[in-house]
C-alpha cells in the first residue's frame, strides 16, 4: 500500500507534463502556415550583357523548387541556352524522387532578340515548389520584363 502512494503520485505527475505539453504544442504547430509563393519564391533578374540574363530565385527556409518544373520561354526572345546549377536530390512525397533547389537558385540564360538586336521584351519564367510542411504549390508564371 505505501508503494502505491508515489506510483500514483508519478503517474499524476507524468499525466500533468503530457497535458501541459500537448496543449503547448498544440498551440505551436497549429500557428505554422505554408507562405504565400510570392513570400516563398522571391524572384528577380539582372541583364548581365547583350546577350546574357541571369534570374534569381532565392526560396525561402524550408521550401524547395522542383528543377523540372523550371521553365524559361518568351515570344521576344530565343533561347539559346541555359546553364542550371546542380540540384539536389530528394524523395518528394508528391513526385517521388525528384531534383530539387533550395535557398537559391541563380540561374544564366543565352538570349537573343526575335525582331531586333535590342534586348526588349518579355522572358516567362514558370516554375513550382513545396513546403516542407507537405503542401505544394500550383504551378507559377511570372514575367520578366528585359530592357
Amino acid at each position: 500500500m505505501f508503494l502505491m502512494g508515489p506510483v500514483k503520485f508519478y503517474i499524476l505527475v507524468i499525466i500533468f507534463y503530457v497535458f501541459n505539453f500537448s496543449a503547448f504544442a498544440e498551440k505551436v504547430f497549429t500557428d505554422v502556415v505554408p507562405l504565400q509563393a510570392d513570400k516563398a519564391f522571391v524572384i528577380d533578374h539582372l541583364v548581365v550583357s547583350h546577350n546574357e540574363i541571369v534570374v534569381r530565385l532565392q526560396i525561402f527556409e524550408n521550401y524547395y523548387l522542383y528543377k523540372e518544373k523550371l521553365i524559361f520561354s518568351s515570344n521576344d526572345f530565343h533561347i539559346d541556352d541555359i546553364n542550371m546549377p546542380p540540384a539536389a536530390v530528394k524523395f518528394d512525397e508528391f513526385f517521388g524522387l525528384s531534383e530539387v533547389y533550395y535557398n537559391l537558385l541563380e540561374t544564366t540564360l543565352r538570349i537573343s532578340s526575335k525582331k531586333n538586336k535590342v534586348l526588349n521584351g518579355i522572358l516567362e519564367v514558370s516554375y513550382q515548389g513545396c513546403w516542407e510542411g507537405g503542401v505544394c504549390y500550383p504551378l507559377t508564371r511570372k514575367y520578366l520584363h528585359i530592357r
